[in-house]
């Protein structure tokens, strides 16, 4: 496992990143199995192979980890939000980045993560005002696709936050599902026939 220790010299550009990598990944996992009082930077430290001082180097505590976890998690969702070749339709644009934010969040790792943020944030309201900023910068792409396919005539003219939320009730509901062990989260379907039923159903209401 790559450490922080060298014998001479600054890391490189690539070395420090795979380093801060180490970092928030071990971090993520410490504060999935333990929370956030439960975990002390020294504790992440010893799981990652460098010193503490290395962690508090970047991040002057653990919310700033946390911080740092969580941007990084929306950087990767964000990756499915750029767009492609300009020929796409608004409501197509809307879909597959629908489908690609209802894959994220069935991810075990991200459903554990999230079971654990929203934990936190049950006794938090430090973690209640983040998740704030965090769910605005989850639903702003989303939103600027709703908004362009309203523009388009394809959706109804309603309140577009509105719409939003509804694509989003009919979609999560099998990662709280999921986060509890409740069985059949699907409703009987496969996540694709999931996905392609509930997108049916938003269509129906939304669409014009």
């Amino acid at each position: 496992m790559p450490t922080d220790k060298r014998t001479t010299g600054r890391p490189t550009r690539e070395q420090a990143q795979q380093i801060n990598d180490l970092v928030l990944t071990g971090a993520r996992e410490a504060f999935c199995c333990r929370g956030i009082d439960g975990t002390s930077m020294e504790e992440i430290a010893a799981a990652v192979g460098v010193s503490k001082h290395t962690i508090y180097r970047r991040y002057p505590g653990k919310m700033a980890l946390l911080d740092a976890v969580v941007s990084r998690d929306l950087d990767r969702l964000a990756e499915a939000f750029v767009e492609g070749d300009g020929t796409e339709d608004p409501l197509a644009s809307l879909k597959r980045a629908s489908r690609h934010f209802f894959g994220f969040c069935l991810s075990p790792d991200n459903i554990r993560f999230m079971a654990f943020l929203t934990s936190e944030a049950a006794y938090s309201e430090e973690i209640r005002s983040r998740f704030a900023t965090w769910n605005r910068i989850i639903s702003a792409p989303m939103l600027d696709r709703v908004r362009r396919a309203q523009a388009a005539g394809l959706l109804r003219a309603a309140d577009p936050t509105c719409l939003y939320h509804l694509l989003e009730d009919l979609i999560d509901g099998p990662t709280r599902r999921l986060q509890f062990g409740l069985p059949d989260p699907f409703c009987g379907l496969s996540p694709d026939e999931f996905f392609e039923e509930r997108w049916q159903v938003f269509l129906r209401d939304a669409a014009i």
